[in-house]
């Protein structure tokens, strides 16, 4: 009996803790969609740490672009690491661009940025994805010999 109570008092903590986090969360666009990117970022961040699905992929973006925050790559990274654990699988596309880009304290990682741009092309078909495929088997565009931080990336 006692473990049966245990387990609905952590059922309720868990489904609290979602439903806090998808407050957050919707909280946190609103005020991304009026640029207001200070305010955002940590309640965004709180939406991420208590499990909200969506919101990990967004702090990877605010990270990557600075928004509300200092631009930092290798967090950027984790965070999509996190979303990739929650099955949001569209974020392949960023995880190899910013592999393959590298910078901002990111290491380059051409191996990973293949690996990432082919889950995205294979789960979509998308033609942007084949086509920075091809870019970083020749080494063109971003791809490019040289690793530079790059200050406006159009993401």
């Amino acid at each position: 009996m006692l473990s049966m109570l245990n387990t609905l008092i952590g059922l309720k903590v868990l489904l609290a803790n979602k439903y806090h986090g998808q407050r957050l969360y919707f909280e946190a666009q609103a005020h991304l969609e009026a640029k207001e990117y200070k305010t955002a970022f940590p309640l965004m961040k709180e939406a991420s740490d208590l499990g909200y699905e969506f919101a990990p992929a967004h702090v990877a973006m605010m990270l990557l672009k600075g928004q509300g925050v200092t631009v930092n790559w290798p967090d950027a990274v984790k965070y999509l690491g996190i979303a990739l654990e929650r099955n949001n699988k569209d974020v392949h596309m960023i995880l190899g661009m910013a592999y393959g880009i590298g910078g901002y304290g990111l290491r380059r990682d051409l191996t990973k940025a293949e690996y990432h741009l082919m889950q995205s092309q294979e789960k979509d078909n998308d033609p942007a994805a084949e086509e920075l495929l091809d870019m970083l088997r020749k080494r063109k565009g971003p791809f490019g010999a040289k690793e530079i931080p790059r200050p406006k990336i159009p993401w």
